[in-house]
């Protein structure tokens, strides 16, 4: 079973609670100013609760280069906004009704304001990123294009793709969040020639992150606990059978996760040419730690490297 030293989980544990208690109120006025009359209480709902891993993310990198929490929160906030209006558009399209342990904002408030709050949210996060310059303000508009491409593509057609394209659906849908906000911590800490190679790193981030996921909402499919499987998780079953050669059930939950397994190592071995710090020991952990924490909520346990 892959396990990360308990005590860099536990470092980890302790930034991740430390950059949320600075996210918070930053996100709460962000939503606030990203608000028209009568639509304040619909995005502060919007952005309500959340693991905020992609701000934490933006921070962590950040400061692993060098710079400083305070330099890196704007950045921080805008892509925790764009995720949170993204997200509230997905569960309209999906006809989901709960998020974060709570009713979804469409129920609460009404699908009209939902989609009219989350779509201002947007240039309020552009707005967020100006100050770091042009180049980091088109690579969110670029995030932004990749991810509703995403969607589109995950609500139009993932049911009726080729499993050879279910990586790809991962890469827009969620990938391209996670490249943004790693290579956002470059660029928020005075190091935009590393914007790239932290991209890197974070879109293995994006991987490890959906296909952990997904194969934990298909094995409590195929456990019975839950109903249906969404479209984008029949294409993971036929991307686990066809392209990793796994049997329906739990050999491909199985396959899934040590695929899992081995992009973690490949998003660790992109920051080598990271100094030695306590920062980039947390992010070489992050890979393995996330999907840990995905998968234990469905009962499930990864793979050790090599494992038969």
């Amino acid at each position: 079973m892959a396990k990360i030293d308990p005590g860099i989980a536990e470092a980890i544990m302790g930034e991740w609670r430390r950059i949320r208690e600075l996210l918070e109120p930053e996100l709460d006025r962000a939503a606030r100013t990203a608000s028209e009359i009568g639509l304040v209480e619909v995005a502060e709902y919007i952005v309500r609760g959340g693991k905020r891993f992609r701000g934490f993310l933006v921070i962590l990198a950040a400061e692993a280069l060098g710079g400083r929490a305070e330099d890196a929160i704007d950045a921080a906030v805008a892509i925790e906004l764009v995720h949170s209006a993204s997200l509230a558009i997905d569960d309209i399209i999906d006809k989901d009704r709960v998020r974060r342990g709570a009713p979804v904002a469409w129920l609460v408030h009404g699908v009209e304001k939902t989609v009219l709050a989350s779509l201002l949210m947007i240039p309020v996060a552009q707005r967020m990123i100006e100050r770091y310059g042009f180049k980091a303000l088109t690579r969110v508009v670029s995030a932004w294009e990749r991810t509703v491409r995403g969607e589109i593509l995950d609500y139009i057609a993932a049911p009726t793709l080729p499993s050879s394209r279910y990586l790809e659906l991962v890469d827009l849908k969620t990938g391209s969040l996670f490249a943004l906000a790693a290579s956002l911590g470059a660029i928020a800490a005075g190091k935009p020639g590393y914007a790239e190679v932290m991209e890197e790193y974070g879109a293995h981030l994006g991987r490890i992150y959906q296909v952990a996921d997904d194969a934990s909402d298909y094995y409590k499919y195929i456990t019975g606990k839950r109903p249906r499987l969404d479209p984008s998780e029949v294409l993971f079953e036929k991307w686990a059978t066809e392209q990793l050669g796994a049997e329906p059930g739990e050999p491909a939950v199985k396959a899934a996760l040590e695929y899992v397994v081995r992009e973690a190592s490949k998003a660790s071995k992109t920051l080598e040419w990271l100094p030695r710090s306590d920062k980039r020991r947390m992010l070489e952990a992050i890979p393995v730690f996330m999907a840990e924490k995905l998968v234990e909520e469905a009962g499930l346990t990864l793979p050790s490297p090599g494992e038969p």
